[in-house]
């Protein structure tokens, strides 16, 4: 029998003296030669070595391996595996199946939790196991090789986290060194701060005094907000506070909140009602080259105990770099001072004109748009008078018949008004849904003729200078006959009672220059129209076109009509020109892109549609709880079969599978989410056949793109006309 206990060495000792008789392998003495060799090799191998015998995998292990089990040595001599080490037994049975099926397996840098000093701890392990063959071959063991790496694994952590810190250190100075922005600079001073220490907040103070006479302002957070900050002052000259801003160094506390250097300083007695949760606390003074304290970078975290050595060093290289940073900001800003000065005495004249010319420009825009928000509010209060007295009038007991219509309509008038109000205002921000087309811009005006001698007067001469050939341009042919319509009342009230209009169209190739914007060349066309009234004052000439402005006396015009005209140019891809002498009359120049190819032949005209239509199953989409209720209750007055959704996602819900038997799907544009035309394509490419109405006020998309393929119903639309919307629909649906 082979003696163990000869061959030195405690556990030989000990499994020498181990009562084998009590475990399935049996008294020493009837071990089969092939254990007690590999068991004379475990026990007399340098590195921590383990055997797992039998089904068990009873354990048997050497000298080093006893480091390792710590305190569970030697009571877990001769146990099975999974009874020794009771945290891993899933792992361990996992590998005693596999080696007695014969696999050899290893495992590099392998996390386990085990339980050392009694509370678990995250150990690192490099494993190799390998089975242990009988003379028959049959596998009656594993020989493991069991390498704790822990030590190891920390250090490559570490070495790793500190190789991430250099990474980010060098990183952030590239970028401060870049950087000649102070408020940008620090910024990623505090934010780089945060990152490498684990803080849960940080802020920098800037030791500058202010107009008041005060230092330490709160200048970047980062990881809170600044409210957060704002209501607890500035710090003070506190034990805390105090090293940081005289340049001491580094300050760190596990716990602040229990250190003895807070807490002691009136009014407040710790922290105060409200403040950030700090208890691990990191501060460290910024300071210049020269010594001058530029401001201090403070940390913390609710958790007591989170920074150390480390971060303390990464942190004093942080503010290193912010000195630098920071010093190199002031003497650029300090060169950049001096070239100013250098180049205000060369260019003093130049560039007080340049600065009064800005504040101008300023000035106008703050007058134009206290006009704009003032004759917005005047119009719209006008029209709500009349909407509001009409309504408090119809809540009357016994009025006649022939009253309560005159209300009524009076009420229907104000809001056709109010929404060509607001479609003058659209037109002029270029936000207006057009519908572009080529037409003949000659014929279209022909057209307009008789109306605008009515609009003249019969004083006033309209004259007509239009090319023989046809000029094509591709524009809203609803918006551009408006415009001229708007350009023509515009030359009557300057005309007064007579005077001559004359209207002329030809082409060019070049927009010329117009406020401040530089001469445009191209294919164009240009209508020009021409009166002969009293002309426009040069200080207004530049305003003629801004939103309510207008030189008509109180009550003549609404000052939007040429802001129309300007929306409608430029949405078009073109321009509006005003050229005049005061006293010689004026002359606006519409310009538009010019369109070479004649339009497509126009499709035959659809045939009539009966004044009442089938009933139809309608899906309305509307997000707008006052808008869906009135479109339902229209609709279902008209005869409709009607089911409302509040978006796109419960629209699509309803539309699942053939489309639940609706006819047409009714939606607004502009809603949360899925916009209308985003959800009616989709809907096109599930059911094709499914007509589909869009609704809106105003869109974005609209004014970018149009409908596209879809039927647009804008908005405030009347029961006539969302009554024809769908008659046109009902014999496709019904025939």
């Amino acid at each position: 029998m082979t003696d163990f206990s000869s061959r030195g060495g405690e556990m030989a000792a000990l499994v020498a003296a181990h009562d084998w008789a009590a475990t399935p392998l049996g008294p020493r003495d009837r071990w089969p030669p092939h254990l007690k060799t590999v068991t004379e090799i475990v026990l007399q191998s340098p590195l921590p070595m383990a055997l797992l015998w039998g089904d068990e995998g009873r354990l048997i292990y050497n000298d080093r391996y006893a480091v390792i089990a710590g305190r569970y040595h030697p009571a877990i001599l001769g146990q099975p595996i999974t009874q020794a080490w009771p945290e891993a037994a899933d792992f361990n049975r996992r590998v005693l199946r596999a080696g007695l099926a014969g696999e050899p397996l290893s495992f590099s840098r392998q996390r386990i939790t085990v339980h050392r000093d009694g509370f678990p701890a995250e150990v690192f392990f490099d494993l190799t196991y390998a089975p242990v063959f009988d003379p028959a071959g049959t596998a009656g063991g594993v020989l493991a090789v069991v390498i704790e790496v822990t030590q190891a694994v920390a250090l490559e952590q570490e070495l790793i986290a500190e190789t991430h810190s250099l990474e980010t250190l060098n990183r952030i100075g590239t970028a401060l060194a870049a950087e000649l922005d102070l408020e940008p600079l620090v910024q990623m001073v505090t934010d780089a701060g945060v990152t490498l220490t684990g803080a849960q907040f940080g802020a920098y103070f800037h030791n500058q005094r202010d107009d008041d006479g005060e230092r330490l302002h709160l200048f970047t957070l980062s990881g809170a907000s600044r409210a957060a900050f704002e209501g607890f002052g500035k710090p003070r000259a506190t034990a805390v506070f105090t090293p940081t801003f005289r340049n001491e160094g580094v300050l760190r506390s596990d716990d602040i909140q229990s250190d003895p250097r807070y807490g002691h300083n009136a009014p407040h007695r710790g922290l105060p009602e409200g403040h950030l949760p700090v208890r691990s606390y990191l501060a460290a003074p910024v300071a210049s080259r020269s010594g001058e304290v530029l401001g201090g970078l403070l940390f913390g975290h609710p958790e007591p105990g989170r920074f150390h050595a480390r971060h303390e060093r990464l942190l004093v290289g942080i503010a290193a770099q912010a000195a630098i940073a920071i010093d190199n900001a002031r003497l650029f800003r300090a060169v950049q001072e001096v070239n100013d000065t250098l180049e205000r005495r060369v260019a003093e004249r130049s560039e007080a004109l340049t600065r009064a010319h800005d504040a101008l420009r300023q000035a106008q825009k703050m007058e134009t748009l206290g006009q704009l928000t003032g004759g917005i509010a005047h119009d719209f209060n006008n029209l709500l008078t009349v909407i509001r007295g009409s309504t408090e009038l119809l809540r009357r007991p016994g009025l006649s018949a022939e009253r309560r219509d005159r209300y009524i309509e009076a009420i229907a008038q104000t809001a056709d008004r109010a929404s060509t109000l607001t479609g003058q205002l659209l037109a002029f921000a270029r936000r207006s849904s057009l519908t572009p087309q080529v037409f003949d811009v000659g014929d279209t005006i022909r057209g307009l003729t008789d109306m605008m001698e009515m609009l003249a007067g019969a004083l006033i001469t309209v004259d007509l200078d239009l090319p023989d050939a046809a000029c094509f341009a591709h524009a809203d042919v609803s918006q551009f006959e408006t415009a001229i319509v708007n350009m023509a009342v515009n030359a009557r009230d300057a005309m007064g009672e007579e005077g001559r209009l004359t209207i002329a169209v030809d082409t060019c190739d070049c927009i010329p220059p117009v406020r401040g914007h530089s001469a445009r060349r191209g294919d164009f066309l240009k209508v020009s129209i021409t009166d002969t009234g009293t002309g426009i004052p040069p200080d207004h000439i530049d305003r003629i076109f801004e939103p309510f402005f207008t030189s008509k006396g109180v009550g003549h015009g609404t000052g939007l009509g040429l802001s129309q005209v300007f929306g409608f140019a430029k949405q078009s891809g073109g321009d509006v020109l005003a050229t005049s002498r005061v006293g010689e009359g004026a002359t606006f120049t519409l310009f538009l892109p010019r369109e070479r190819a004649a339009p497509a032949a126009a499709p035959p005209p659809a045939p009539p549609v009966a004044a009442t239509a089938a009933s139809l199953r309608i899906l309305v989409v509307e997000d707008n709880p006052e808008v869906g209720t009135f479109a339902t209750a229209a609709l279902s007055d008209l005869g409709h079969d009607i089911v409302l959704a509040r978006n796109a996602k419960e629209a699509l819900g309803r539309l699942e599978g053939d489309g639940d038997g609706f006819d047409v799907v009714f939606s607004d544009v502009m809603m949360p989410g899925m916009n209308g035309i985003e959800l009616a394509q989709l809907i096109r490419t599930r059911l094709p056949a499914l007509p589909i109405i869009l609704t809106s006020g105003y869109s974005e998309i609209l004014s970018k793109h149009g409908a596209g393929e879809f039927e647009l119903l804008h908005k405030p639309y009347s029961i006539d006309a969302l009554s024809a919307a769908f008659q046109r629909l009902a014999p496709l649906r019904n025939g």
